[in-house]
């Protein structure tokens, strides 16, 4: 009877996943409501305990965020049931949603001692290869990677490379020798690791292994270039195909005419977007709060400025010369900066000086051949200002957030407010002493900063 009834719900909730009107994070209540029933009394709670893990492969695929308390609160009895390894293993298989897994593992680790075996006697190599199969973020495999023992851990890594998922091998609490087989064992590492760049890094302390993966990497330029969209994958619209083709074509480019290795290529990240140094340049991929406004002589001149758009994917490609960002800027520094925007009818509000650097050059193109892209090209309104700043000189590296001063729909970074509040007012004060002008400021709004890891992007990766 209550079997037939579970079944039952199980269709039903078939038939409304089928049907499209709920989604992965909607509770199925009234199987949820069912499942509960039967474990939270304590009359026959065993027997209902069996009949749930009978069908633990179907009801598996239904257990989201809002009813993962079935498996917090009853793991325990749930593991102690005839099949239950086997049936969570078919579950797993057939799980709809592979962002809802994690919620799983962490639900049923919650009641498993990380001190005993029980962790590893679950997790054996069939669950971890159905794991592997899946192809889950990094974060799911690290979880469970730092809590298995020292064979189930390198059995888990060896499955991950054979079966190309992305590896956090820079983020793993490594048990006994892991470490160093992964290093003893790196050409087979090299032929299957997704991220080759994560490899390098993770090599770098040995000078053998780190020399191998340099030249692995650039001799196979098409996997070179897939470690890179490893290293751009957070990035909304950037895991496009068609984006991914424009912005393979704008590395090749730089790198022909950087004369550098692909081994060479480095990577930063900030709030909205990724960052490649490549030689003498950087590009970003990423967002852009202001992605049209006036060109100006205070930001660095940009090479390739582009937003890319493909239905309801889009991605944002810059690239510019790299500047010195390891420098002492002052407030007066800052303040000249601004001064000198607004003199052209520029707003500029993210006024930080981690957004300042110094020029290694003049603030022109430097390119092999002729380049000199129009404002329209660039996607910038018509330039103001026809100086250009020398070598040595403070320039803007993060073009963002400038506007027209007539824009109607000003923003400033929250964390930017008091100086960018300072700075008007001085600015202002100072105008009017001089007379004879009319200011009307724009209706401005506050924002907080934030971004993929909670920073505003400075192009930080500047040289």
């Amino acid at each position: 009877m209550k079997k037939n009834k579970l079944l039952l719900l199980i269709k039903e909730a078939n038939e409304i996943r089928k049907s499209g009107s709920t989604d992965f994070y909607e509770e199925f209540y009234e199987l949820s409501y069912y499942i509960r029933h039967l474990l939270d009394g304590s009359f026959l709670k065993e027997r209902n305990a069996q009949i749930v893990v009978d069908l633990l492969d179907e009801i598996l695929p239904f257990i989201v965020d809002s009813n993962n308390d079935i498996l917090l609160l009853h793991s325990k009895i749930l593991m102690k049931k005839t099949g239950f390894k086997g049936k969570f293993r078919d579950g797993l298989r057939k799980y709809p949603y592979n962002d809802g897994i994690l919620g799983i593992i962490e639900a049923i680790c919650e009641n498993l001692d990380d001190r005993s075996d029980d962790i590893d006697r679950l997790f054996d190599h069939e669950i971890l290869e159905v794991l592997a199969m899946r192809r889950l973020d990094s974060m799911s495999y690290e979880y469970l990677l730092n809590r298995l023992n020292e064979a189930n851990q390198m059995d888990f890594l060896y499955l991950l490379a054979e079966y190309k998922c992305v590896m956090p091998l820079n983020s793993i609490v490594y048990k006994g020798n892991n470490k160093q087989k992964i290093i003893d064992n790196i050409e087979c590492f090299m032929e299957n690791v997704v991220n080759l760049y994560s490899l390098m890094n993770f090599v770098s302390d040995d000078s053998l292994a780190y020399a191998k993966v340099k030249n692995y990497i650039d001799s196979h330029e098409e996997k070179a270039i897939n470690s890179i969209f490893c290293e751009l994958s957070p990035l909304l619209g950037a895991d496009d195909p068609t984006i991914q083709g424009i912005i393979r074509l704008a590395i090749l480019d730089v790198v022909n005419n950087e004369g550098e290795k692909f081994s060479d290529i480095t990577f930063n990240r900030g709030g909205y977007s990724r960052v490649l140094i490549i030689g003498e340049k950087v590009i970003k991929v990423g967002n852009r709060r202001t992605k049209r406004f006036p060109n100006n002589p205070y930001i660095v001149a940009p090479i390739i400025r582009k937003s890319l758009v493909v239905g309801a994917k889009e991605c944002f490609i810059e690239a510019t010369e790299c500047v010195e960002t390891n420098i002492m800027v002052s407030e007066e520094d800052l303040y000249q900066l601004f001064r000198n925007l607004r003199n052209l009818g520029i707003v500029w509000t993210d006024v930080q000086s981690r957004n300042v650097g110094r020029l290694k050059r003049d603030n022109i193109i430097h390119w092999k051949r002729d380049l000199n892209p129009s404002d329209e090209v660039l996607g910038l309104d018509p330039k103001r200002g026809n100086i250009i700043l020398k070598a040595g000189e403070l320039v803007i590296l993060d073009a963002d957030y400038f506007y027209d001063e007539k824009d109607s729909n000003i923003i400033i970074p929250f964390n930017s407010k008091a100086l960018y509040v300072k700075f008007n007012e001085r600015y202002l004060n100072e105008r009017q002493t001089l007379g004879n002008w009319e200011y009307s400021d724009s209706v401005i709004d506050l924002e907080p900063e934030a971004g993929f890891d909670g920073n505003m992007d400075r192009g930080g990766a500047h040289l």
